[in-house]
């Protein structure tokens, strides 16, 4: 079955127990949960696309029975580190991934060495709370958007004969700025939130000839995570058979963004 669903998600640590930051984030985690995933698409497999995974020389796929928990983030309450999420992986699946990666000239190889990073784990957590849905983690590496491009044509491509519903989850930030970073409530940052939007706008379209064209002096000031690599990997998977939506757009800190597009079928977000 084609990918029936992909989604553009942030992964701030906020978003694990935005009580824990005075509300930073809720909106955000409201909005993730609002989606319904599980009721309104019965996912049986999602693929998850980290920043905080960047790999050497292939794209690694966690291929594990269960994917271990990693807390990668330090300096924030220790409460969050007592948050459960503990979905069971899919090894056939993501060994799937990795053969039509490798078929198609695009370096790709299995692992059980990661496990979940908070930037899969953190929206997730929302989005599927019930964690029995398989997870099967994937990560980045440094450079180059069309080889991620390449990467998510090649993950569409292996689920084009799968029998399961499966989902794509890519997660980050267009705006992640840690020098603009101030943690007053009400911190705002203009320059930036604009920049935000121009990249936002793009990816939302789909636009990655834009994306790849965009202002190089604006992008260095949004700084987005990871490069925007999972964002390239979902556009990839979509092709043009997909439409964006954004669900909700927050800002954080002055120099962080919190966005969530949902792209659907496209014959779906034309009857939407």
């Amino acid at each position: 079955m084609p990918l029936v669903r992909a989604l553009f998600v942030p992964n701030a640590p906020t978003l694990i127990a935005p009580s824990a930051f005075a509300g930073a984030s809720a909106a955000t985690a409201t909005a993730l949960h609002d989606l319904r995933l599980a009721e309104r698409l019965r996912p049986e497999a999602v693929v998850v696309v980290s920043p905080h995974w960047v790999a050497t020389g292939a794209f690694h796929v966690d291929v594990a029975p269960r994917p271990k928990q990693i807390y990668d983030f330090a300096g924030f309450p220790p409460s969050l580190e007592r948050v459960r999420y503990a979905p069971p992986g899919d090894p056939p699946l993501g060994r799937r991934l990795v053969e039509e990666g490798t078929r198609r000239s695009v370096p790709a190889q299995a692992t059980e060495a990661w496990g979940l990073d908070h930037g899969a784990w953190a929206p997730l957590l929302h989005l599927l709370p019930a964690a029995d849905v398989p997870v099967v983690p994937t990560s980045i590496q440094r450079g180059d958007p069309d080889l991620h491009v390449r990467w998510g044509a090649a993950i569409a491509a292996a689920l084009a004969d799968e029998p399961k519903r499966v989902l794509l989850v890519a997660t980050g930030s267009v705006l992640h700025n840690f020098a603009r970073m101030n943690p007053a409530p009400d911190a705002r940052w203009p320059e930036g939130e604009a920049v935000d939007r121009e990249i936002t706008a793009l990816l939302a379209a789909g636009d990655v000839p834009g994306l790849l064209r965009f202002d190089r002096r604006k992008w260095a000031i949004a700084q987005p995570e990871g490069d925007l690599a999972p964002g390239f990997v979902l556009l990839g998977a979509v092709g043009d058979r997909f439409r964006g939506r954004i669900v909700s757009s927050e800002f954080l800190w002055g120099g962080f963004s919190l966005t969530t597009i949902d792209f659907a079928p496209a014959a779906e977000a034309a009857s939407a």
